[in-house]
């Protein structure tokens, strides 16, 4: 027997079964059980990518900074102008502080007769000994524009070679400096004839008279 209006247990076990279990919301827009993927999210990756290219912009701007300041430097080294000479090395047995020989004074006449000495003054004493070497060099200093003279010397048969002009102490710079005038030309003296001396030892010495 059926009551009307309400349903009958057997009719409620029937619609119970084969209706499909209602879905829990999951709070995202997806349902549990409803065999939806959630979406993958790809901008991580362009993240990282991007984090790379601008590792490698910062890397190469170093690079080229580095590039171009070396290039800079260089331009900026000052070259020799093109119608400088370059300087010339001295010559061979020429010391540095002394008297280029090209600079040599021009050669003098020889010498007059006499004695230029006088008494209470100091003259360069180049050589002393037998006449005919000091008449050779007393004529190639003056060939090299020193005033040489061929005088007598304290013994019979010795002369001497002086060099004027005298001085009044024999110490001064003047005095100096045509000492080194000698030598100088000494070396030459030396290289023209076996056993000449190279005239090192020069020295001053005062005429009494």
């Amino acid at each position: 027997m059926q009551r009307r209006g309400k349903a009958t247990l057997y009719e409620l076990m029937r619609k119970g079964i084969g209706d499909p279990a209602p879905s829990r919301s999951t709070g995202g827009g997806f349902s549990v059980g409803s065999g939806a993927i959630e979406p993958r999210r790809p901008w991580k990756a362009w993240a990282l990518l991007g984090a790379l290219v601008a590792v490698a912009v910062v890397v190469v701007g170093i690079v080229l900074w580095r590039d171009g300041s070396s290039t800079s430097s260089a331009s900026k080294v000052p070259s020799a102008p093109s119608g400088a000479a370059a300087p010339q090395p001295a010559a061979k047995g020429t010391p540095a502080s002394g008297p280029a020989l090209s600079q040599a004074k021009p050669a003098l006449p020889a010498a007059a007769g006499g004695d230029p000495r006088k008494a209470g003054l100091n003259y360069l004493v180049v050589l002393t000994g037998a006449t005919a070497p000091a008449g050779e060099l007393t004529a190639f200093l003056r060939g090299k524009g020193l005033d040489a003279w061929q005088v007598s010397g304290n013994n019979a048969g010795l002369s001497k070679v002086i060099v004027l002009p005298a001085s009044t102490t024999g110490s001064d710079q003047a005095a100096e400096t045509l000492k080194n005038q000698v030598k100088d030309i000494g070396r030459l003296w030396k290289a023209t004839k076996a056993g000449n001396p190279d005239l090192s030892d020069c020295y001053y010495e005062k005429f009494k008279g």
